[in-house]
């Protein structure tokens, strides 16, 4: 009933009437409306949970479980009534202190779920995450923000693409590479011996509130001129002697080599846009550099009009000048 008509529709008398009993022996065991619908989540969902717990430990690994974890908690579709029934029980907690409790120790429960996988993986060695609980929290949160846009919007994300990002996002947590995450098989080594050394080491410290909104709108300002073919701005945006690494090894120095890929790579198709998915930056203030690791989602349409997606992740170095901050160096990889 709740999922029909949701906790804001639902009435005592429409539970009493459903379950043919009185008002009155509703009121006898829930005092109101709020505790009764608080109730009822929470058997639901604890179920729900259990269920889910029940098969990450059919894994064999914890690399395995990791997969199996993201796989069962990510909605199947649109019409998955388990997570319209979760949405609308947060919207629920906003105005119902009980359901607020019950949600909150309920997504404290498929955190922990997550952070006990990643401290298993770090145990057995099969990958290292520095940070099991913030890991835990990052990747939860990532798949709650993308459920609620597949669950509740048809059409604006799909599931296919939704897994990747969390594919990629799961292998930047673990060391692994997204191959891994996805077949659940162990590495031979913690990092994964397909992708290359980042453009730059990460020396630094975290950016202040300053410089990473300066770094977001520098690469802000190259996203969106490759999404509208402006050459001019997306080699104004690096340094003279600016120089890129393209997924398939080509490389190019200096502002007209730059200026050649931008026409091979962007220019040539009709649209490329990319959507940042992760964005991490470590900053030397005193030296002026930055390094960045940002894993974007890419769309795009070739001049046939052939459409493709693909999840990347550009390694990028920074240098601070008079006019701001510009990209030196940057590594384009092919995740999936």
């Amino acid at each position: 009933m709740v999922i029909e008509r949701g906790f804001a529709g639902t009435r005592i008398a429409d539970v009493a009437k459903r379950l043919n009993v009185s008002n009155s022996l509703i009121h006898y065991h829930f005092d109101s409306k709020e505790a009764l619908l608080a109730a009822a989540f929470e058997y639901y969902a604890r179920k729900d949970l259990s269920e889910m717990e029940r098969d990450i430990e059919l894994g064999q690994s914890a690399t395995a479980q990791l997969w199996r974890l993201i796989e069962s908690y990510v909605p199947e579709g649109s019409d998955d009534v388990e997570w319209m029934l979760w949405i609308d029980a947060w919207g629920e907690a906003l105005r119902n202190p009980l359901m607020k409790s019950i949600s909150q120790q309920l997504d404290e429960q498929s955190i922990g779920f997550l952070e006990r996988v990643l401290r298993r993986g770090n145990e057995t060695g099969e990958f290292r995450c520095d940070q099991p609980r913030i890991s835990a929290m990052r990747i939860t949160a990532l798949i709650d923000g993308l459920a609620v846009q597949f669950a509740a919007h048809e059409g604006v994300v799909k599931r296919k693409e939704l897994m990747r990002t969390l594919r990629a996002l799961a292998a930047f947590e673990t060391g692994l590479s997204p191959d891994d995450i996805r077949d659940g098989k162990r590495s031979s080594r913690p990092t994964s011996t397909r992708v290359t050394a980042p453009a730059v080491a990460p020396v630094g410290t975290a950016p202040t509130a300053l410089t990473d909104a300066a770094l977001r709108h520098l690469v802000a300002t190259i996203a969106d001129a490759q999404l509208r073919g402006d050459v001019s701005t997306w080699v104004a945006s690096w340094t003279a002697a600016g120089e890129i690494q393209m997924h398939d090894a080509s490389t190019a120095k200096g502002v007209d080599q730059l200026a050649d890929v931008f026409a091979k790579h962007y220019a040539a198709d009709r649209w490329t846009l990319q959507s940042p998915e992760i964005v991490l930056f470590v900053v030397d203030e005193a030296g002026g550099t930055a390094s960045g690791r940002i894993t974007v989602t890419e769309r795009f349409q070739r001049r046939n009009g052939a459409v493709g997606a693909r999840i990347a992740t550009l390694h990028d170095r920074y240098e601070r000048g008079p006019a701001g901050w510009l990209v030196a160096a940057r590594r384009y990889e092919v995740l999936d």
